[in-house]
């Protein structure tokens, strides 16, 4: 694998935000996981508390005295009268007035800046307990005040009250408040840096920097229409550059893809696009590519080798006829006339094709490239252009052995789907083949700036294409027994 150099334009903010969406459950579970836990701490790790406290003013003894100097008292009477409400005197006598053993409250005094005021504030278990102790102290001391305090005198302003909820209980309820935002915010960092850690393909110069090939091309994204029918029916609609609706920025990524095949067209014939994986949309550029060329050339042929999940005749809204798929051509002994029989032509595209039919894993695992280069050899004196369709490379071989017996290969990549560690794997395995690797297309390419400002052109652009190919078309077929007639110009309904 190259040496990557991490720059911004390696990621797309796009690609970045789908990942957190189709996360956001994690998003949501960590915000009620934190909203919980906070709640449980408050609960049952903090003890609550009640306070209540009472306003004393301390006034000179002098009559004489000036405001000033009974401000200027309040410093030093604040301490002194501090020292006494803490002492043990005062705590015992408030405990005997209570009728209980212990004082069961905390006392604190504060002094408001240039004031002449004292707040006393005091700190119990339970509302009661601290009304009782406020009380308790109002009424002792008095007794011993004026033996401490013989400068200033003590006038109680406002008395204590019962409180009706803990200390700081608003404090608690703001961080209880900010505990679920705090946990989603926190998930949503990790997504992103899981997003980034994944180390995708999310950009073209990303590509360049994360995969060991040649990057042919990108394709462009392209809106499927798909009505409310369909959705509710789940019918997915191919993507073709055939179908009319097709835009034109779509059509112009595959047509200059076309381009890599014709340039490479001089000494190669058959060409194998697979994937790293599946759902990377290898079967929707397959068909279009020989579309494409079938616009451009004679005789294009495309063939449908993905024996364990055949995709081509869902795209061209069609059916194997069984026995005449491609699967029934991998005999030493077939024939000119059972290729001819296999063969089913649009005159509409003016393409070829060879559908098959899902074949049994044990037949699958048994084929090897010998097994392809009988039906390769005829198809080679009567097509220009072969393009095939194969399976997924990580999830099986059969890729690697159909490219043994072909003359080059492709690899779809889509936008943020597989890692580049597994992209360059596979690009491994098809380099170990005799199918010259070729190089390897941006698939599903989208971003945020190719959705709000729309593209502004093609080929290496942003975008993107679609799935493992599944979906239905609207194309005329011709059948295998028609392929005869209508090489020889007879009329038919194409």
């Amino acid at each position: 694998m190259k040496n990557r150099k991490l720059a911004l334009s390696d990621f797309n903010l796009f690609c970045i935000t789908r990942h957190v969406l189709k996360n956001f459950w994690l998003v949501i579970l960590l915000g009620i996981i934190f909203y919980m836990g906070t709640y449980l701490a408050q609960n049952l790790l903090v003890t609550p508390s009640y306070s209540s406290s009472m306003t004393i003013s301390v006034t000179s003894r002098s009559a004489a005295a000036s405001s000033v100097g009974s401000i200027a008292a309040t410093d030093t009477v604040s301490v002194q009268f501090a020292e006494m409400l803490d002492s043990a005197l005062i705590k015992s006598a408030a405990a005997e007035k209570m009728g209980m053993s212990y004082f069961p409250a905390d006392i604190s005094v504060r002094v408001p800046e240039n004031t002449n005021i004292l707040r006393v504030t005091l700190t119990a278990a339970t509302p009661e307990e601290v009304f009782r102790s406020a009380l308790a102290v109002i009424e002792v001391y008095p007794e011993y005040s004026s033996f401490i305090l013989n400068t200033a005198t003590l006038e109680l302003i406002n008395s204590p009250s019962i409180p009706t909820q803990p200390a700081g209980a608003a404090t608690r309820e703001q961080t209880l408040q900010f505990a679920g935002p705090l946990g989603a915010v926190l998930m949503i960092i990790l997504l992103v840096l899981h997003s980034i850690l994944l180390d995708t393909v999310q950009t073209v110069s990303g590509a360049k920097q994360q995969v060991d090939g040649k990057l042919l091309s990108t394709i462009p994204y392209e809106h499927k229409e798909r009505t409310l029918k369909n959705i509710l029916h789940r019918k997915k609609k191919s993507l073709l550059i055939s179908d009319p609706t097709c835009s034109f920025y779509y059509t112009e990524a595959v047509h200059q893809l076309r381009l890599q095949f014709e340039r490479a067209h001089e000494n190669k014939q058959i060409f194998v696009v697979t994937s790293c994986n599946e759902n990377e949309g290898k079967s929707t550029v397959a068909a279009n590519i020989a579309l494409s060329l079938a616009q451009k050339h004679e005789n294009v042929l495309l063939i449908d080798a993905d024996f364990r999940k055949p995709a081509q005749s869902l795209v061209f809204e069609t059916s194997c006829v069984p026995g005449k798929g491609f699967d029934a051509l991998l005999s030493p002994r077939v024939t000119e006339k059972d290729v001819e029989e296999a063969v089913v032509y649009s005159e509409a595209t003016n393409l070829h094709t060879i559908f098959t039919q899902p074949v049994r894993r044990s037949r699958i695992e048994s084929l090897t490239a010998d097994s392809f280069r009988p039906v390769f050899a005829i198809l080679r004196k009567k097509f220009s252009f072969i393009i095939i369709d194969s399976s997924p490379l990580r999830l099986f071989m059969d890729s690697e052995v159909v490219s043994d017996a072909a003359d080059a290969s492709v690899l779809v990549v889509r936008q943020d789907d597989m890692p580049a560690i597994a992209i360059n794997d596979a690009i491994d395995s098809l380099t170990d083949c005799k199918a010259k690797f070729l190089g390897f297309v941006l698939n599903h390419m989208r971003s945020f700036r190719t959705i709000i400002f729309g593209r502004t052109s093609y080929g290496y652009g942003y975008g993107a294409g679609y799935g493992y190919g599944y979906g239905y078309g609207n194309m005329k077929q011709r059948s295998g027994e028609q392929y005869h007639r209508t090489k020889k110009g007879d009329k038919t309904d194409g």
